[in-house]
C-alpha cells in the first residue's frame, strides 16, 4: 500500500494550513484508515494573550481523536451496517465534535462567528482489504478510482444539498447541478438546455448553475462556500454519512479538501491521478496555481490537501 499526500497554506493565509490528513497505514493485524480534515478558518477568535484560535486548532483535534479511536481496528473488520468499522468511525467523530466544542469554543459559549470547527471524511479500509467504509461531515471529499473512473463516495454538504434538505431542490436537480460544477473549467462555460425547479419554480439550467457557484439572495441560495455540517460548532452532534463499497484490484483512494476539487474539475484530478508519478503532488501543485488565477472562475483561495492511496501496493 503506497500512500501520496500533499498540504499546502492557502495564500491568504500562507504561514498555517488549516487543513490536516490522517494516513494510518496499519500492519498485519490493524486495518488501514485516511482522513481528509479541513478546518474552519473563517471561524476564530483572539485570545486575551494575543493567541489567535484557528481552524488549524480545530483539524488537529479531529486527526488526534481519528488516530486515537481508530489506529487499533482489526484488519478483517467488517464494513456491515451497525458493525465494528461503521460505529468506531462513527463515534470517533462525534468525539472530536465534543472535543471541539469543549476544548476550543467553551461548550459552545462564544457567538457563532467566534467558534472554530472542521469536517472530516473518514475512510477505512475493510475485511482485509475486500471493502471501503466512509464516514463523512461536511464538503471534504472521499472518492474511489476504479476502472479508469472517479466515483465520489458521499454527497456535499454544501449549498446544494442545503437546499435539497429544505424541499427547494429535488435529488435529482442536485445531482445535475453537482455535475456541471464539477466538470465546470472555469473559462468555457457549459453549453445546456432544460430548466431545474428550485422553490418550486422553473429557471433555465444554463443560468441557475451559476447561482450555486456566487449565491443568489432573491431565491435564499448561499454562497458555494457553505457548510450545512461541521464538528464543533454547534451544541447538537452532527449524524456522519456513511457509504461502503466493493474494492477491487488497482483501485485507488482519493482523498482532498475543497481547496482541491473547487479549484479543479473531476477530470483534471482523474488524469493527473492516471498519469502522474506522485499524483497527490501533481493535484496539489496544479489546485495551487489554478488558487492564484485571476481569470479562471474556478480559483478558490483556500487550503489545500489531497491523498492519494494505492490499496492493492
Amino acid at each position: 500500500m503506497k500512500v501520496y499526500q500533499y498540504e499546502m497554506a492557502s495564500i491568504d493565509h500562507p504561514e498555517r494550513c488549516e487543513d490536516a490528513a490522517m494516513t494510518f497505514v496499519g500492519d498485519e493485524d490493524s486495518a488501514p484508515v485516511f482522513a481528509a480534515i479541513d478546518g474552519m478558518g473563517g471561524h476564530q477568535r483572539t485570545l486575551a494573550d494575543g493567541r489567535v484560535i484557528t481552524g488549524r486548532e480545530a483539524a488537529l483535534i479531529v486527526r488526534e481523536t481519528l488516530v486515537e479511536d481508530l489506529q487499533h481496528l482489526p484488519r478483517d473488520v467488517s464494513a456491515d451496517p451497525g458493525g465494528e468499522a461503521q460505529t468506531k468511525a462513527i463515534a470517533a467523530i462525534k468525539r472530536a465534535h465534543d472535543r471541539i466544542r469543549r476544548e476550543l469554543n467553551d461548550e459552545s459559549e462564544h457567538p457563532l462567528n467566534q467558534r472554530v470547527g472542521a469536517v472530516a471524511t473518514v475512510c477505512v479500509v475493510c475485511e482485509n482489504g475486500k471493502r471501503l467504509l466512509t464516514a463523512q461531515v461536511g464538503d471534504t471529499r472521499g472518492y474511489l478510482v476504479s476502472g479508469g473512473e472517479l466515483l465520489q463516495l458521499c454527497y456535499d454538504e454544501d449549498n446544494i444539498q442545503y437546499l435539497v434538505d429544505q424541499g427547494q431542490l429535488s435529488e435529482e436537480d442536485g445531482a445535475t447541478l453537482s455535475e456541471i460544477l464539477n466538470s465546470y473549467d472555469g473559462v468555457n462555460e457549459p453549453k445546456l438546455s432544460g430548466t431545474v425547479q428550485i422553490g418550486g419554480n422553473p429557471y433555465e439550467l444554463y443560468i441557475a448553475w451559476r447561482w450555486f457557484l456566487v449565491g443568489n439572495t432573491v431565491l435564499k441560495i448561499p454562497a458555494a462556500n457553505i457548510v450545512i455540517r461541521t464538528l464543533g460548532v454547534y451544541d447538537d452532534e452532527p449524524t456522519p454519512q456513511v457509504s461502503r463499497i466493493e474494492l477491487s484490484e488497482g483501485d485507488r483512494l482519493y482523498l482532498c479538501s475543497d481547496g482541491a476539487y473547487k479549484n479543479l474539475t473531476d477530470a483534471e484530478m482523474l488524469a493527473h491521478i492516471l498519469e502522474a508519478g506522485d499524483p497527490a503532488q501533481a493535484i496539489g501543485d496544479a489546485a495551487y496555481a489554478r488558487s492564484q488565477s485571476t481569470e479562471n472562475r474556478r480559483s478558490t483561495q483556500d487550503d489545500i490537501t489531497a491523498v492519494v492511496v494505492d490499496l492493492a501496493g
